[in-house]
């Protein structure tokens, strides 16, 4: 067990470590990240105007999508929200932090129901995860780091037990 809390904290020293931002030229974004994370965005939030909030499932960490059901995420208070004024979202500024998060200031827009448009500017984390550019809702990165490190830890130690019982 001491080995096993060992090897979890060291590799979570690695992954803080390789999370940091470093300047290694494949870690660096790729000059189509600014349309992958625009694609990204518009496709959630175009998902979720038309009442399809698994495109905002798709964008979570994969702990909570173990952890919850997509029919339990849709009951949480953040997913009672409705999009049906949004009219679409426009990235504007990017500070990428290596290749795996970047800061996105974007350009909300609203059309009200006698057509007016207003405007709201946020600024939007998100990660490179599983191949793509992902906002979460709910899920948490350093949240997502622990359950991948005890993850690796659980294969590890099973791999060890089947090695140690002739099973492999």
């Amino acid at each position: 067990m001491r080995a096993i809390r060992y090897a979890f904290l060291i590799g979570l020293l690695a992954i803080f470590a390789g999370c940091s931002g470093s300047d290694s030229s494949s870690s660096q974004p790729s000059a189509d990240d600014r349309a992958l994370i625009q694609e990204s965005l518009s496709e959630a939030i175009t998902r979720w105007r038309y009442g399809d909030k698994a495109g905002l499932y798709d964008n979570e960490f994969s702990y909570l999508q173990d952890r919850m059901t997509f029919d339990d995420y849709l009951k949480t208070k953040e997913m009672q929200l409705d999009a049906d004024t949004v009219d679409g979202i426009a990235a504007k500024e990017f500070k990428f932090y290596g290749r795996d998060s970047a800061d996105v200031g974007v350009e909300v827009s609203f059309k009200g129901p006698k057509g007016k448009v207003s405007v709201q500017r946020d600024t939007y984390r998100m990660y490179f995860y599983r191949g793509k550019w992902v906002r979460p809702t709910l899920s948490m990165l350093a949240t997502e780091l622990e359950y991948q490190q005890m993850r690796r830890a659980y294969d590890s130690a099973a791999e060890a037990e089947a090695k140690e019982l002739g099973d492999d």
